[in-house]
């Protein structure tokens, strides 16, 4: 059937702006998809959407953990109380400080100067 939509779709999408030669993994999840861990390169983007559910229920929360060398980072990627006021994409970018983001979660960031540091990587002791 033409125009009948389900579903108001979601999208999230991180861009690896970590050193060429190190390479990030992003792993994120919601409380029922997990979306597996991935190894990205410098520049490479990482992007999913979704909507609701077939019973018109909201996915609340999805949350990524990453890995930089010695490193480790988590962070909420999408809360519908933060992200889910009618904008269709939220937008992240990681490099050796940390995720970067729109100072206004609702609003696409146009250029690097927009984003602001949202999460700071942690150092962890390797064995």
């Amino acid at each position: 059937m033409a125009g009948l939509q389900i579903s108001d779709a979601r999208i999230v999408n991180i861009v690896n702006r970590v050193s060429s030669k190190k390479i990030l993994i992003v792993h994120c999840q919601s409380k029922d998809d997990d979306l597996s861990a991935r190894a990205m390169n410098y520049g490479e983007s990482y992007s999913w959407s979704f909507g609701d559910n077939f019973w018109r229920a909201r996915v609340g929360l999805f949350w990524c953990r990453l890995a930089l060398e010695d490193k480790r980072l988590s962070f909420d990627a999408f809360t519908e109380q933060r992200n889910g006021g009618g904008y269709a994409v939220t937008g992240y970018d990681v490099n050796e400080t940390g995720v970067y983001g729109p100072d206004d979660c609702n609003k696409w960031r146009r250029s690097e100067t927009e984003s602001e540091l949202l999460h700071q990587w942690k150092q962890i002791q390797l064995h």
